[in-house]
């Protein structure tokens, strides 16, 4: 058991920063003016509970086995969040007449989003490459993959609030 402690901490860190990754957006989804910002972040703390049982249920399993399990479960998670955004965005879209730009305050949400989503895919990166096992390795190259599409979005969503009649006609939003 020993020789699973740094990896035990590891996700007992990860579920610390979900958790508070989580709360981040269920708070700013509170304090949105604009609604696909409430939206958004509303989206972004579902997806933050469903990395919360994840990693719980991976703690779980490396306590009680002494192994990681594989992530190959978990592939299907990430094409079922990508199409909610899908949607969001494609409404977004069809109301592009009625856009108008978000609050300061919405905006700098978005940053501090951002840098929390960057600073969380860098913390699973580096757990990747420090782990020797190919289930742990996959699951947090699994975890910072997500955390990436989280910054993309967030950044999609960002530039689409400072300028919707841009982002649209640039056509180079995430989906």
């Amino acid at each position: 058991m020993e020789a699973l402690k740094p990896d035990l901490q590891a996700l007992q860190l990860a579920l610390k920063m979900e958790r508070d990754g989580r709360q981040f957006f269920l708070d700013a989804s509170d304090k949105a003016s604009h609604p696909l910002t409430k939206e958004t972040f509303d989206s972004l703390a579902a997806w933050e509970l469903e990395h919360i049982e994840i990693i719980e249920r991976f703690q779980s399993s490396l306590r009680d086995t002494g192994q990681w399990e594989s992530v190959a479960p978990l592939q299907t998670k990430k094409e079922e969040a990508i199409e909610t955004f899908k949607t969001v965005f494609q409404e977004a879209r069809e109301h592009i007449d009625e856009a108008v730009k978000a609050e300061t305050g919405d905006l700098e949400a978005y940053r501090m989003a951002r840098d929390m989503e960057d600073k969380i895919s860098v913390f699973y990166q580096k757990q990747a490459g420090e782990s020797s096992d190919e289930n742990a390795r996959a699951f947090y190259t699994f975890m910072a993959d997500q955390e990436r599409e989280h910054y993309q979005i967030l950044d999609n969503a960002l530039q689409y609030l400072e300028d919707p009649a841009q982002w649209f006609e640039q056509g180079e939003w995430l989906f």
